[in-house]
């Protein structure tokens, strides 16, 4: 990594402390509730599939330590016992959904096409007959057309200056210019305070529980006299504007939750030396997670080892010129 890149004085540690303002968050967030909710009471006027759903903020704009290039990650979570039950028939064995693709793909080819021989050709009513099972069979609602039709209904309520797209994990809307921010907006199946994500990528479920998180947060806030937050902040600042991606905010809460109380009580700039100087001595797989103080980062599910590994080269560079 080139040195210019880390050539950062005071004044910048303290922009990024003092972080921007956040009702640009805020008020994207209210627009977007109000656009899930008038999508889902359409969809489900047709499809009333969905029992129940609630929406909440997962990223950094939970903590205010948002910066200027920051999407607003939202986690929808949807009772659905129907969509779940079909994703956990589906994701139960890889080698199964394999054969079972390519079963469904010679199947769908072996009705489509047109038989030549005279003693095998059905009759024009039994053709038909047959196209409308099969019609039947791919009108059948799946998750992923869920989130199709759920995009479909987005899509409506935003002008052509907006553009969406189904993503991994849900509905990806790049609405900056008419809401102030872009949004990830992730659909999960909730069981009370657990998620369930499903990878598509992958073709895995991922179970995801917050647990403690906010509830540690708080505390750890109260306990700096509320400059956890700002701590979040200079890092969230620094690594979007070096490496232009955003930092995992388990990993940076999980991290600076485990720095003892004392580094923060400084002006932003020292505060910030001595927290790095503490992370890259330290040995952070067995810091605690923010959700769970039970088990370590390592065993966190919302932290992968990419992005450790990303996040550890950060904090080693950092530590060679502060």
């Amino acid at each position: 990594m080139k040195r210019q890149l880390f050539s950062f004085d005071k004044s910048y540690i303290q922009t990024f402390a003092n972080g921007i303002n956040s009702s640009y968050a805020n008020n994207a967030y209210n627009i977007m509730l109000n656009v899930i909710d008038d999508a889902m009471n359409s969809l489900c006027k047709n499809r009333p599939i969905v029992t129940d759903y609630n929406c909440q903020i997962v990223n950094e704009c939970l903590t205010h330590s948002e910066t200027q290039n920051s999407t607003l990650d939202i986690f929808m979570s949807i009772k659905s016992p129907q969509l779940e039950l079909g994703i956990v028939k589906f994701s139960n064995n890889y080698f199964n959904k394999i054969l079972n693709r390519f079963k469904l793909a010679w199947k769908d080819f072996r009705e489509q096409k047109p038989k030549k021989r005279w003693w095998k050709r059905k009759s024009k009513d039994t053709q038909e007959n047959d196209k409308k099972i099969l019609e039947t069979n791919l009108q059948k609602y799946t998750f992923q057309i869920f989130k199709r039709e759920l995009m479909l209904e987005l899509a409506k309520r935003f002008t052509d200056k907006t553009m969406l797209f189904v993503s991994n994990y849900g509905i990806v809307l790049l609405c900056g210019e008419e809401i102030g921010m872009d949004v990830n907006l992730y659909i999960v199946f909730s069981n009370g305070e657990e998620f369930t994500l499903f990878d598509e990528l992958k073709l895995k479920l991922i179970d995801i529980e917050f647990k403690d998180r906010i509830k540690n947060i708080d505390k750890k806030n109260q306990s700096t006299n509320g400059n956890f937050v700002s701590a979040l902040r200079i890092f969230n600042g620094l690594y979007k504007n070096i490496y232009f991606k955003p930092l995992n905010q388990i990993l940076l809460e999980s991290v600076l939750f485990n720095c003892p109380d004392e580094l923060f009580f400084d002006e932003p700039y020292d505060m910030f030396i001595k927290l790095i100087n503490f992370i890259n001595a330290s040995t952070m797989q067995n810091f605690k997670s923010i959700t769970d103080e039970d088990k370590t980062i390592n065993y966190e599910n919302l932290i992968n080892q990419s992005s450790m590994y990303d996040f550890v080269n950060f904090v080693k560079n950092l530590a060679k010129f502060v």
